[in-house]
């Protein structure tokens, strides 16, 4: 699995983003369907209901300001965090001391977002009742000629969509910073494209959407994603994307999110490319 000379990585493991009202984003994110963890000083960490000891870093911003801070991967080993010391501005393998413990080392690609990556985590045990936690039963959904509900109606628990895991997260850069930044990934970590949104004015990819390369495993059709805007406008992080179990699920979280009073941006609909069914917040 992977290539000896790049980064091999598991999965995605945890975003981290400074929020000016920690209170009002802790609420969110506990509708949203995340698990509040701990609270360490002024972080809140948060997981979902698979192996991963948190997948969301809410700090609280001194600045005022909303801010992304950084994401990491999960390695395959501990020889993958010295391949990361190896780059020009990466730090020493430092002891991560967050929930789950184990070893972090940062660096800094070419638009100034961190990245770091992770090793030695003691994880949890995943929670399978928990992706149907909303079902009050167990039969599965009647379709057109497969009957496996005879006479039963569905019925589910109200509440947030339980997350299961970290989905993808994406940067737009300025259009001239575009190949340097995906170079960067592609050749420091084992990831490899898998979609790309063309533009005919250009005669190139505007959107390019990245897989983790476990070979002949399949994996998630992106797990990262780039895209490139005027040059005059800053690099940003586009969104942070969690993993839930079905559509019921989704639309229970979804219907949830409204009914405390929290807007909408898009959704709920489905991607072309990977075929997601998404509704963004």
């Amino acid at each position: 699995m992977g290539q000896a000379s790049k980064i091999n990585v598991l999965r995605l493991g945890f975003v981290h983003y400074k929020h000016p009202d920690l209170e009002r984003i802790n609420k969110f994110l506990e509708d949203f369907g995340l698990i509040k963890v701990s609270q360490q000083g002024s972080r809140i960490y948060y997981c979902g209901y698979g192996v991963d000891p948190y997948i969301y870093i809410a700090e609280q911003s001194p600045s005022g300001t909303r801010e992304f801070v950084r994401a990491a991967w999960v390695v395959k080993s501990a020889q993958d965090l010295e391949l990361a010391t190896a780059e020009a501005n990466a730090s020493p393998i430092q002891t991560n001391d967050s929930p789950g413990g184990g070893q972090i080392v940062n660096i800094k690609d070419p638009s100034n977002f961190t990245v770091s990556f992770i090793y030695g985590q003691e994880l949890r045990e995943k929670e399978v009742q928990a992706s149907v936690a909303r079902h009050t039963t167990e039969k599965s959904s009647n379709e057109a000629f497969t009957k496996q509900r005879h006479g039963d109606f569905r019925r589910f628990n109200k509440g947030p969509s339980l997350v299961h895991k970290l989905g993808h997260y994406g940067l737009i850069v300025p259009k001239g910073k575009f190949r340097e930044v995906y170079d960067f990934y592609i050749s420091l970590i084992n990831l490899k494209p898998s979609d790309g949104v063309y533009d005919p004015a250009t005669g190139e990819d505007k959107t390019c959407f990245i897989h983790i390369d476990h070979g002949a495993e399949h994996t998630d059709h992106h797990s990262f994603f780039i895209g490139w805007q005027d040059e005059s406008k800053p690099a940003f992080v586009h969104h942070s994307s969690f993993e839930v179990n079905d559509y019921d699920t989704q639309s229970l979280g979804h219907d949830w999110l409204q009914s405390q009073g929290w807007i909408n941006c898009w959704g709920i609909g489905r991607h072309v490319l990977g075929s997601q069914i998404f509704d963004y917040w």
